[in-house]
């Protein structure tokens, strides 16, 4: 008896360690979201239009290599922009057309500049932090077995980080009671 109570108490040891360095990775990967969110919102508040959104992706996809890092997973840059293109796609386009209406008021001298500036900058980091918060779930899927690596660059891995990405809207809508 005394063997399978041992037995017990390691497996559950082992689960609960299992448990705390999961809960440790989403933990580090949040933060990661949080910084690159403030980042991406400072740089679409840059005053020159259009100039913003290359830099955008790529802090973007820096995001998603570092939240890569803390996953302990390995995925290709190319396939973390196609990726983010997935998820914006289709159900980016409000946020693209937000993009583009502040780019172009940027235009206007001095007001335009400014309303420019924080709608961009708004709209930029809450595209990071949906983006970001939605790959944490593709890689949790990853590490439980729902999605492998190779997935992520055929339609399966696209059409999960889309379906995240639009759960992420879904959930902030809710909590912000926006249509």
């Amino acid at each position: 008896m005394d063997n399978d109570l041992r037995r017990d108490y390691e497996d559950d040891f082992i689960e609960d360690l299992q448990n705390f360095e999961y809960n440790e990775m989403i933990e580090k990967a949040r933060n990661i979201v949080l910084a690159t969110a403030a980042g991406t919102g400072v740089t679409g508040a840059l005053p020159i239009p259009f100039a913003d959104a290359p830099i955008m992706i790529a802090e973007e996809v820096a995001m998603m290599v570092g939240i890569n890092v803390v996953f302990k997973i390995e995925v290709q840059e190319d396939i973390l922009k196609s990726l983010v293109m997935a998820a914006l796609g289709t159900s980016g386009a409000t946020f693209i057309g937000k993009t583009v209406v502040s780019n172009l008021l940027k235009m206007i001298p001095v007001a335009g500049t400014a309303v420019g500036a924080v709608v961009s900058g708004g709209t930029g980091a809450l595209i990071a932090f949906l983006l970001g918060n939605a790959y944490i779930e593709v890689c949790k899927a990853i590490k439980m077995g729902k999605l492998s690596l190779d997935d992520l660059a055929k339609k399966k891995g696209k059409e999960a980080m889309k379906k995240a990405f639009e759960e992420q809207m879904s959930k902030k809508k809710k909590e912000t009671g926006s249509t």
